[in-house]
């Protein structure tokens, strides 16, 4: 009998310790020392922004006088025409331009312009110069990239895309509008997917090292898919077999383990 309690005592701390969760969710494990002096950890530089075909594009005009129509900064105030990117990013309706395969926009005025492979900041450059014959300078132009998200996957407080509207979120920033990491959720080993020409190319990151702020992955860039796995205790709790078969398979145990009890005590009395 004493043989037999003892495994089902470990028995139920195994499944005791297999419901149990922590409490908080914990970032930059330190230890007492290191938390007692300051350290600066200096990030890599984040990569500036390039337009790719089918990005939607704002870009607004104005200046303080113009010479060819009677209101003709009123075709470029509203940045484009609208696009619904419900869709893509749950952004709603916008008003842009499209850029299309030949990576292209069709410009008021102007026509089609070449705008993919270029930064906000060249294409700014680029527009001032194509509209100076017909508004007068100064010229103020605004671009911005409408569909640039971040898409959120697994252990997140909200799955789904994430818009950065300024054109730049780091990896904190994404997980802080996704709702934190639950404690049911890996944060050594969050994995990042980013296409570049064409190809995917899968790297991690460990959210409680400060070595983090030097990784390629610490700044995010446009279309990047974060996932963070679930961990140990996530897993046990999803398996088949916890969840259904081991409660009955413990019960057995537990009724087999009382009956044999009677029945010695039933013994011993006699």
């Amino acid at each position: 009998m004493v043989k037999l309690n003892k495994y089902y005592g470990i028995a139920l701390l195994a499944l005791s310790a297999s419901c149990a969760s922590p409490k908080r969710s914990i970032y930059f494990y330190t230890n007492d020392k290191e938390s007692q002096k300051t350290e600066i950890v200096e990030s890599l530089p984040r990569p500036e922004l390039v337009v790719d075909v089918d990005d939607i594009v704002a870009i607004t005009v104005s200046s303080g006088d113009a010479i060819t129509l009677t209101d003709p900064l009123g075709i470029f105030k509203d940045g484009g025409v609208p696009y619904n990117i419900t869709a893509q990013t749950g952004g709603g309706v916008v008003r842009g331009y499209l850029v299309n395969s030949n990576g292209e926009i069709e410009f008021p005025l102007i026509g089609q312009v070449k705008i993919a492979g270029l930064t906000p900041t060249e294409i700014k450059a680029m527009m001032a110069q194509k509209l100076i014959k017909y508004v007068k300078p100064p010229i103020g132009i605004e671009v911005r990239l409408l569909n640039y998200k971040i898409n959120m996957l697994g252990e997140v407080g909200r799955v789904g895309p994430i818009l950065a509207p300024n054109h730049k979120i780091n990896i904190l920033e994404a997980i802080t509008a996704a709702g934190d990491i639950p404690p049911t959720g890996r944060k050594d080993k969050v994995l990042i997917i980013r296409e570049k020409n064409g190809k995917q190319e899968f790297g991690h990151i460990n959210l409680n090292s400060k070595e983090m702020f030097t990784s390629p992955y610490y700044y995010l860039q446009k279309n990047d898919i974060v996932y963070v796995e679930p961990n140990r205790l996530k897993r046990q709790q999803n398996n088949e077999f916890l969840l259904f078969y081991l409660p009955t398979v413990m019960g057995f145990l537990s009724s087999a383990l009382s009956i044999y009890g009677i029945i010695q005590i039933t013994k011993n009395a006699k």
